[in-house]
């Protein structure tokens, strides 16, 4: 099987366009709600109802996309948020559109999410060949990172000229688009083993299977602590531009746009390169320790030059890593697990994320916010050596290599 087959091209273009659209749907929001309201609180609010429903439902999601249709899953979501971007576009036109409808729109994308993304992940690895699996995701992520940057970048030009009701609208056609194309992937049908079992034995299979692998444990904890300290760091990025007169918030943007060149860049280099199973591991390692060291160096330099090259490696090496991660456990998960397991995993990591952003807040009003970066950093990498630097972990990543045993 080739990775660019008809079924991974239709899934990869689906999802360059919809994303694209939401790009320029986010940036429209963020317009929409500040023009109307002049509060950023409201437009926080309603970024994290996309989120809430996604840390409640994720791992019970999971279960019911290993159990169901995946393919049925996967075009219902696009649908679905299809045409609720259609009527939010057709209140917008109207001027009828008000704020809690936004806000249930975006409970309404949050619960898409929660079952959409983990049937994703679970039909990857069933459609390309396994080793191209870390190739694949690249591809898929550079699709997605790519049309994220763009439609970021022409999302307020387009926002003069054309403003929110049309860019709603564009969002909409996205999402149908996409919903309509996936209608011709072929998935395969899950073969279900234990047939009889309850929701509730389903979900603790899930978590049974996690628990068997004390790499895979220790990655996860790696990630929960770092994915932690990194929400504090991305909260206090903006006052320590502020509080610098040589960054400001001007740099501060050319900043998150090299972020995402970044990921780009990561992107590119996986898709064109091969990583053999026994390799895995040290660019894993590598591509962590590289993360979290560039941060901390970044702030601790403190010239914006330097601060660009750093975070922007720094994104790029994230990509790696996570990426290689990501295969591992797609490749070694049962089919009839993938869902619940990848739900779960989610829901572990993101969930930490939003308490980070909160501790980082509470911290930046009466410390200073480059020390508590170059601080966190250096945490982050004491934990990151102390946990996956491990026999369990290279025996876990470098699977294929190890050949332990999944059934």
């Amino acid at each position: 099987m080739k990775l660019w087959n008809r079924n991974f091209f239709l899934l990869w273009q689906g999802q360059l366009v919809s994303v694209f659209g939401d790009a320029l749907y986010s940036m429209a929001l963020g317009f929409w709600v500040l023009q109307e309201t002049g509060s950023t609180t409201i437009m926080g609010s309603i970024m994290a109802l996309v989120t809430i429903p996604r840390i409640i439902l994720g791992p019970f999601a999971g279960v019911i996309v290993d159990r169901c249709d995946r393919k049925k899953l996967i075009i219902l979501g696009d649908l679905i948020r299809g045409i609720g971007m259609l009527i939010i576009a057709i209140l917008a036109l109207n001027g009828s559109l008000k704020i809690w409808m936004v806000m249930l729109m975006g409970i309404v994308l949050g619960i898409c999410s929660s079952f959409f993304n983990p049937s994703i992940q679970s039909v990857l690895p069933e459609i390309v060949p396994s080793d191209k699996l870390i190739k694949a995701n690249s591809s898929y992520q550079m699709a997605t990172t790519g049309a994220d940057i763009v439609g970021q970048s022409i999302g307020g030009v387009l926002y003069t000229v054309i403003g929110a009701p049309l860019m709603f609208l564009i969002n909409s056609i996205s999402y149908l688009f996409s919903s309509f194309t996936e209608g011709f992937i072929k998935i395969p049908e899950i073969e279900r083993k234990n047939i009889n079992i309850t929701f509730r034995e389903d979900f603790m299979e899930g978590i049974k299977f996690i628990l068997r692998f004390k790499g895979l444990i220790r990655s996860l904890i790696m990630a929960f602590f770092v994915n932690f300290l990194f929400g504090m760091i991305r909260v206090l990025i903006i006052p320590w531009f502020v509080s610098d007169p040589s960054l400001g918030m001007a740099k501060y943007g050319i900043l998150n746009g090299f972020q995402s060149f970044g990921f780009l860049i990561g992107t590119l280099i996986l898709s064109f390169i091969t990583i053999k199973s026994n390799q895995k591991y040290n660019v894993y390692i590598f591509s962590i320790v590289t993360f979290v060291s560039l941060i901390g160096l970044g702030a601790f330099i403190n010239n914006f030059v330097i601060v660009i090259i750093c975070f922007t490696s720094a994104f790029g090496f994230m990509f790696v890593f996570n990426t290689v991660a990501n295969s591992t456990i797609m490749e070694l998960t049962p089919a009839d697990k993938r869902g619940k397991v990848f739900a779960t995993i989610g829901t572990l990591a993101m969930a930490i994320s939003p308490i980070g952003n909160f501790v980082g807040g509470v911290l930046g009003e009466f410390m200073n916010p480059r020390a508590v970066i170059i601080g966190s950093a250096i945490v982050g990498l004491i934990i990151v050596c102390s946990i996956v630097v491990n026999p369990e972990v290279k025996k876990f990543i470098n699977y294929e290599a190890e050949k332990i045993d999944v059934k």
